[in-house]
């Protein structure tokens, strides 16, 4: 790891996992895991076993040497030497304590002999003894990476008691441990020995032969998952291909039926046609002789109304041979009705029940898939010379905002209502206010006024348990899902913390996931995931179901946080120190931002969220400040610097909007949650 990546990242390789503070008293482990002295007291005490103790994060157990006591493991000097490094680099903000005065002070200096911090009137005195006259002391201030490297390639020191400024030198081959001169001579007298540096020279060559042999099997494993994968992309194929054949037979089979249908069709409209105009011919006939009949007693009415008694009688004769003539006649209307059915084919359905519409065969071959593995070609990422991208896809609205603290919850501790190391946010439709509790592994519900409301999960690898929770967020129905980091998976809940299901595991498969960090939900309810340990973007369903992937090592150095907006996905690359803009096949777009401090740069962009009016705010973690974009890239405005009053953070993570346009910080070095309104 070079230098900046080390002080970038600086904080996590001095913090210890169990109290998740900075290390004092660094021991180590068999299993090269270290914790804090007094971590590793209380969990021997709580165990109540003397003499053994059983490592927090692997959970092998260990017999302590010597006294049992676990003072007696070795001693971290890397560690112990980050220290120095974190005490150089934040001597501006945070005093360093003389090693003499213990008086605390920024005019520092470090002499790389004794490996120890000193005030400038104790140096004085430091120098004036003769045995100092080559030591080299320098100001704190004056640090450059060149010496950075000098205090972390700085000797170890022996740890028995009165030989503490006595430099490891030797190896004993029989006791298998490094010592000092004076431990050569009494405590080690008669053993086998050998220079320190040639010891470790033989043991690096060791460990370089057994690395060497692993590598050549990790190759030949991954070839054979290779082999997998392209197995995998042919049966995949095959499905696609028979599915073809299938609806293929069955489109033809519905167009012999859709012609069937049509000669029915046909038919019955033929018969009735014929039926139709029979009867239409016949009701024509009938209506001309009601027109006659009508006429007739039309007639005889009027002769009746005019004529005397006499000319009625008279006539008699010719009334009874006007309506006689429109007597009884043929009914026409007795002809048949044609009545239409249709009879289907029980033989054509059974045979259809018994065969179906055709057979699936599996046929097992031992040939092997050869494996073609070509060149990605993927555009090279260069870094912007400039805060705002010419080729965005975003218009920019440039609009003037400024953010002001009204709120701060949350203090460190364990206790319900507590925070340890808050880390990601979300909001859900009541404007609550859930977090992602590192250090305690939980998540804890808060309302908009800080009141805790409810809290699940605990340590653990079982459903609903946690180990490191990280990214969070809300679905459409409430349901909260929680990036499960070292458990390398991710876990769904209900509104009040129920467990309802989990996708993900420690691998590199598609549907597998390696420290998967920030989470969001996009408009369709899928859930996108910032699979970082394989520097991949995934987008799962709703029910956990992989749905596809974008990025790789070619595109990303540490991608933390991705939200999907329209038709674009924008991309917080922690490592690359930018925010990447891409189209929904993943293809990439544009960027904006380099490592910096000024406005548009960031040391470590983590979360991002975007507001009511399409603004991107983005946590620009080790700046200690939150920065805010239009979707182009063009700078707005800023908000926080570094420290652990209102309105300043300590390494803030992630961000999350409320309903009313306020925005929720996760200050996660002062665990606490900070709320910001627009001014």
């Amino acid at each position: 790891m070079d230098i900046k990546t080390l002080l970038d990242n600086l904080h996590d390789e001095v913090s210890c996992s169990v109290c998740m503070c900075t290390f004092t008293d660094p021991k180590q482990l068999p299993c090269l895991h270290s914790f804090c002295l007094h971590c590793l007291n209380g969990i021997q005490r709580t165990s109540g076993v003397h003499g053994k103790i059983v490592c927090p994060e692997c959970r092998r157990q260990f017999q302590i040497s010597g006294s049992g006591n676990p003072s007696e493991l070795p001693t971290n000097f890397r560690i112990n030497s980050l220290l120095d490094v974190l005490a150089i680099k934040e001597c501006s903000t945070v005093n360093v304590k003389c090693r003499n005065c213990e008086k605390r002070s920024a005019q520092t200096l470090y002499c790389f002999q004794c490996c120890s911090f000193w005030c400038e009137e104790c140096v004085v005195a430091h120098n004036l003894i003769r045995e100092n006259k080559d030591h080299r002391t320098l100001a704190l201030k004056d640090f450059q990476d060149q010496d950075i490297q000098a205090v972390l390639e700085r000797p170890a020191f022996c740890q028995k008691k009165h030989h503490e400024k006595e430099e490891l030198k030797f190896f004993c081959k029989d006791c298998k441990v490094a010592i000092c001169n004076t431990c050569a001579v009494t405590l080690h007298e008669g053993h086998g020995k050998m220079p320190l540096q040639e010891a470790t020279d033989e043991r690096k060559t060791q460990i370089n032969s057994m690395i060497r042999s692993l590598k050549d099997k990790v190759l030949e494993t991954q070839k054979e998952v290779e082999q997998f994968n392209q197995k995998r992309i042919a049966v995949q194929s095959k499905v696609t291909e028979v599915k073809s054949q299938v609806q293929s037979c069955v489109d033809q089979i519905i167009a012999i039926i859709e012609a069937r249908k049509q000669d029915v069709f046909d038919a019955v409209e033929n018969q009735a046609k014929k039926s139709l105009e029979s009867l239409l011919q016949k009701k024509d006939e009938v209506e001309k002789r009601v027109k006659l009949i009508e006429s007739a007693i039309e007639q005889t009415e009027t002769l009746l109304e005019r004529s005397f008694s006499t000319e009625i009688l008279g006539f008699s004769e010719t009334f009874d041979t006007i309506l006689q003539e429109q007597g009884p006649q043929q009914n026409l209307g007795t002809e048949c009705i044609p009545r239409f059915s249709f009879t289907k084919s029980e033989k054509l359905i059974n045979l259809l029940r018994s065969e179906g519409i055709g057979n699936l065969k599996t046929a097992f071959s031992e040939t092997k898939v050869q494996a073609t593995i070509g060149k990605e070609s993927s555009k090279v990422i260069a870094g912007n010379k400039a805060t705002n991208v010419c080729d965005s896809p975003f218009k920019a609205l440039v609009q003037t905002r400024r953010f002001r603290p009204v709120l701060s919850f949350g203090q460190r501790g364990e206790s319900v209502g507590m925070l340890l190391r808050p880390r990601g946010l979300a909001v859900n439709d009541q404007d609550e206010i859930a977090v992602a509790e590192l250090g305690n592994h939980r998540v804890s519900v808060f309302s908009s006024d800080g009141t805790h409301l409810r809290s699940f999960g605990r340590k653990g690898k079982k459903n609903g348990e946690f180990i490191y929770p990280t990214g969070i967020a809300v679905d459409t129905h409430g349901n909260i899902v929680v990036g499960d980091i070292n458990n390398h998976r991710v876990q769904v809940f209900d509104r009040s913390g129920n467990f309802l299901r989990k996708f993900g595991e420690e691998r590199i498969l598609d549907h597998q996931l390696g420290s998967p960090e920030g989470l969001s939900i996009n408009g369709n309810g899928d859930i996108i995931v910032a699979d970082n340990g394989n520097k991949l973007i995934k987008i799962f369903s709703s029910s956990g179901e992989y749905l596809r992937k974008f990025g790789g090592a070619s595109t990303f150095v540490n991608p933390y946080h991705c939200i999907q907006h329209g038709q674009y996905f924008i991309v917080s690359d922690c490592g690359d120190h930018s925010i990447k803009i891409f189209d929904l096949e993943g293809t990439f777009i544009s960027k904006f931002g380099k490592q910096g401090n000024k406005d548009g740069e960031f040391k470590n962009p983590y979360y991002l969220s975007l507001n009511k009016e399409g603004l991107l705010t983005v946590c620009d973690g080790n700046n200690h400040r939150v920065q805010v974009f239009e979707l182009n890239g063009t700078f707005i405005t800023k908000f926080g610097s570094s420290g652990g009053q209102i309105g300043e953070f300590n390494y803030p993570r992630s961000t999350a909007n409320l309903s009313d346009g306020r925005i929720a910080v996760s200050d996660m070095m002062n665990d606490r949650i900070q709320i910001f309104d627009k001014v």
